[in-house]
């Protein structure tokens, strides 16, 4: 199952662009997935934007059977993906997380993630940057991206101590980066780890303020996408940085394991 978020862009007229370029990128890259699930969390005063959208999105996709979901506004993303969970977690082998504002580029993207996946011991999370442990985290390994892929097997051992996916339905941003620190770390509280996809992929991380026109790259010894920020697809102009401390210029994931 794929499931995409929608919080409301801003300025919210661009929902439906939002939801027309990732409907694009599905027809044009080829899929097998069994359910494209389209959440859409909005707040009263935002439902008179959803018509466009929602007759936007088609019925199947790739002959995908779509689901539209509106929900109020309350935890984004993170509360968003713990409730499809739970309605949904007796029907699928994996789960595909993402969010509006990024776009899959490469043809079978669902099959590679689901190969990927399975060549790392303890698979929790699969995500495009794994962030290690440190101060500004409360030492807590993550993801460091939303996007990303975890097998049902594995989201059961997080939901079984949580009784949920990590979340917080609070309607607070400040308090998401917690909620992406923690939703991610419960793979590792429960014996799985998070893993990226950093020896077959770059990835451009764009900066989520208002105002920041920042991308921060990773992983630049690849030559390839596999996600891209919208600020890349609609060719708008940014600044692009590079870390060049060692755990962003680790060329394989099992680096970090294999020094414990």
């Amino acid at each position: 199952m794929r499931m995409l978020t929608e919080p409301l862009p801003s300025p919210p007229s661009m929902l439906d662009v939002a939801v027309a370029a990732a409907i694009d990128f599905d027809l044009k890259s080829f899929v097998r997935s069994s359910y494209c699930s389209f959440s859409f969390n909005v707040e009263p005063e935002h439902y008179h934007y959803l018509n466009n959208a929602i007759k936007i999105i088609p019925k199947t996709i790739q002959n995908t059977p779509t689901e539209i979901i509106i929900r109020e506004n309350k935890g984004f993303s993170y509360s968003a993906f713990s409730e499809a969970f739970g309605n949904n977690k007796d029907k699928y082998d994996y789960f595909i997380f993402n969010e509006d504002d990024y776009f899959l580029v490469e043809n079978n993207w669902d099959e590679y993630l689901i190969r990927k996946y399975h060549t790392f011991p303890d698979p929790g999370y699969l995500c495009a940057i794994q962030r290690d442990e440190d101060e500004w985290n409360n030492y807590k390994p993550h993801a460091g991206h939303t996007f990303g892929i975890a097998s049902t097997s594995a989201l059961n051992k997080v939901w079984e101590k949580y009784g949920c996916l990590p979340n917080s339905y609070e309607i607070n941003y400040e308090l998401q980066q917690k909620v992406q620190i923690d939703f991610s770390y419960a793979f590792f509280e429960v014996g799985l780890r998070v893993y990226d996809i950093r020896e077959d992929y770059r990835v451009s991380f764009a900066m989520t303020g208002v105002i920041d026109q920042d991308v921060w790259r990773w992983f630049w010894w690849n030559e390839k996408d596999l996600i891209v920020p919208a600020i890349i697809l609609l060719n708008k102009p940014y600044t692009w940085y590079e870390s060049l401390d060692g755990p962003m210029q680790r060329r394989t994931n099992l680096e970090k394991y294999e020094q414990f």
